[in-house]
């Protein structure tokens, strides 16, 4: 019963981003079509072929070997204070915040030996020839799952001439998927109650990226033709810059220290300035009611149209909520504690899967600065799609989490 209300609401979510667009007869419906298909299709490799099942599952033993193994660059310089069970409890800067320096630097280096950037054009590809896609937003689309902000960076050339749709494309698959160095940070929360958690999480980020082309070209079709319309005429920007493997992984590492730098600023400031808000909201209102918790509210119905089991969707909802305000980093410490409390496997696989995606405010204010800096022309276009983009991003969340309530029943080898 709960993966057919997971089926209803993953339509459901679709029907809401066509009734948002404003110009439904120029709907193309190919890329939408096809980013369905491609969605149930990467799902069903997850989590039904017992091969591929296993190879991801393989998949994230490594990930999560890889992780604990970088650990001793912390300790080297943290001490006790970088060690998973530290004295003083989990301290984010210390524990946490490193890891995307290293997987930054990992990534560098990938991307140095010229590993990424074909696994980067061989999903471009796919996409383009599939969803019949540009070749820019495809190749930005692909970049994003191992690069965040950096990714539109790879398509700089054609920025200044990309279409309307173009850009709230890319701008909504930014938001919608995560990037490799701070997935780290998620699996460093979730592997002791979820050890399967990052091949999960690598599902849920590719799973995202057709999901996104759906929201999009359903929100705002293409009207313009393409500059780079035939995915043969795009190539994909590569800095030639960097000369050794040191130098990557250097670049790489500095790189990662602004990112952690970064999301450390941002928590500072929004969970400070929600302190703020609930301090005055409650000194005001006599109530003990949390902004978080008000916010949460508006994420009952999505949540339960996930398959979320109805005496959770309020925890889960909540979840949701701080996701847009907080950032997802304090809503998966959330789910880890509400997985350590008795939450179901169902709930928390299928809400690691919706929190998986930089759908938050502080992400819209990066990625619409970060492209208009590289596009200066375009700046006014650029902001005003940027709340739209946020609310499409926000939906390609919810339709990959009810992906993954589809395809899951409780099969085994999926959870553990």
């Amino acid at each position: 019963m709960e993966n057919l209300i997971s089926l209803g609401g993953f339509f459901c979510f679709a029907f809401t981003a066509w009734l948002l667009c404003h110009k439904k007869r120029n709907i193309r419906w190919r890329p939408v079509i096809g980013g369905i298909i491609l969605q149930f299709a990467i799902a069903a490799i997850v989590f039904l072929l017992p091969f591929t099942r296993n190879l991801f599952l393989h998949l994230s033993d490594v990930f999560t070997s890889v992780l604990e193994f970088s650990r001793e660059g912390i300790l080297f310089v943290f001490g006790e204070l970088g060690a998973l069970k530290s004295p003083q409890g989990l301290i984010l800067a210390f524990q946490v915040f490193p890891f995307i320096i290293v997987f930054s630097s990992l990534m560098a280096l990938l991307y140095y030996l010229r590993i990424i950037p074909a696994l980067i054009k061989g999903m471009a590809w796919v996409l383009a020839r599939s969803l019949k896609t540009s070749g820019a937003e495809s190749l930005c689309a692909a970049s994003n799952v191992f690069a965040g902000i950096e990714s539109i960076t790879a398509i700089r050339p054609y920025l200044e001439g990309m279409t309307r749709s173009e850009i709230f494309t890319i701008l909504t698959v930014g938001m919608a998927t995560v990037a490799s160095s701070v997935m780290a940070v998620y699996v460093s929360f979730l592997s002791s109650v979820l050890p399967s958690i990052a091949g999960h999480l690598i599902s849920a980020s590719l799973i995202s990226v057709p999901a996104s082309f759906v929201v999009a070209k359903l929100m705002m079709p293409e009207t313009e033709v393409s500059e780079t319309a035939d995915y043969a005429s795009c190539k994909l920007h590569i800095d030639e810059n960097l000369t050794s493997i040191t130098e990557s992984l250097i670049s790489g590492a500095m790189a990662g220290a602004k990112l952690a730098g970064g999301v450390a600023i941002a928590l500072i400031a929004f969970i400070g300035i929600l302190g703020i808000v609930r301090g005055l909201f409650a000194h005001f209102t006599g109530s003990d009611i949390s902004i978080e918790q008000l916010i949460g509210y508006v994420f009952y119905p999505a949540a339960w149209l996930m398959g979320i089991p109805a005496n959770e969707v309020p925890a889960v909802s909540k979840m949701l909520g701080e996701r847009i305000i907080l950032t997802e980093i304090p809503a998966y410490l959330d789910l880890e504690k509400f997985a350590k409390a008795g939450g179901s496997p169902r709930s928390v696989l299928i809400t690691s899967y919706a929190l998986c995606g930089f759908a938050h405010i502080a992400s819209m204010a990066i990625f619409t600065g970060g492209m208009s800096a590289l596009a200066p022309s375009r700046i006014t276009l650029i902001s005003k799609l940027g709340p739209k983009a946020l609310l499409a991003a926000t939906i390609v969340t919810l339709m990959t989490g009810a992906v993954a309530g589809i395809f899951y029943w409780g099969q085994k080898g999926i959870i553990l």
